[in-house]
Order: structure tokens, then C-alpha cells, then sequence
């Protein structure tokens, strides 16, 4: 695989993995009837990462790095975006780091699934 291609990979997952956190952040309202979603009655905020993480990490396995990085900038982003920041944030993003840990053990359970278990469409040489 070649650089390039690595680059490519990784941003993607970035790219998914922001999209994945920050959506979690923009259902808590109308699912969990909470703007915060850890405000939440019950486990919708772990359910949600959880999830998004698994959907993550099943579209791009890898890199791993990239997927954790990405939730934790999409849901930061979700909140500088659309609330309000207050004296709390640095402890929100506390919070963020360690949540963000579901998301990655989502994703990653998702890349060991997809490459290890599930079957691999046979090699083809090109010539025909």
C-alpha cells in the first residue's frame, strides 16, 4: 500500500468518524431529549458511540487512530458549532477523550470483523 494511499485511508476514516461523532451530538435532542447527550437519561450517549463507531470502523478499517481522532473532533466541533460554550468545556472535552474510547472499541471491533471474519472475494491475476 503507498503512501499516498495510506493518507487517503486515514482521512476518510477522519472524515466518517467526525460526521459519526457529531451526528450522535445531533440526535440527542429529538432521541434522548437531551442537547448533551451524557445528560441523557439511560445509555444513549454509550449506545450511540457504540454504534457510530461500529459503522465507522466496518466502512474503514483502518487506521484506528484516525476513527478516534475523528469523534472526538466531530463531537467537539457539533458542540462549538451549535451550543453554547461555557466555563465547563475543558471538563466536556475530559469527558469527550474517555467516551470517545467506545467509539474507538466500536470501530475497532468493526475492522477485526470485516477483515478477519468475513470472507474475502478470491484474488484475481488479470489475466483472463
Amino acid at each position: 500500500m503507498t503512501r499516498r494511499t495510506k493518507t487517503r485511508q486515514a482521512l476518510f476514516a477522519f472524515l466518517i468518524a467526525a460526521a459519526g461523532g457529531a451526528l450522535v451530538w445531533a440526535l440527542s435532542p429529538p432521541l434522548a431529549g437531551h442537547r448533551e447527550p451524557w445528560d441523557a437519561d439511560g445509555p444513549y450517549y454509550a449506545i450511540a458511540l457504540f454504534v457510530a463507531g461500529f459503522i465507522s470502523g466496518g466502512l474503514v478499517p483502518k487506521p484506528l487512530w484516525a476513527h478516534y481522532v475523528g469523534a472526538v473532533v466531530g463531537q467537539m466541533a457539533y458542540e462549538a458549532a451549535f451550543l453554547t460554550i461555557g466555563p465547563l468545556f475543558l471538563l466536556g472535552a475530559g469527558f469527550l477523550l474517555g467516551y470517545s474510547m467506545l467509539f474507538l472499541l466500536a470501530a475497532a471491533l468493526a475492522a477485526y470483523v470485516r477483515l478477519r471474519l468475513l470472507p474475502r472475494p478470491p484474488a484475481t491475476s488479470g489475466l483472463r
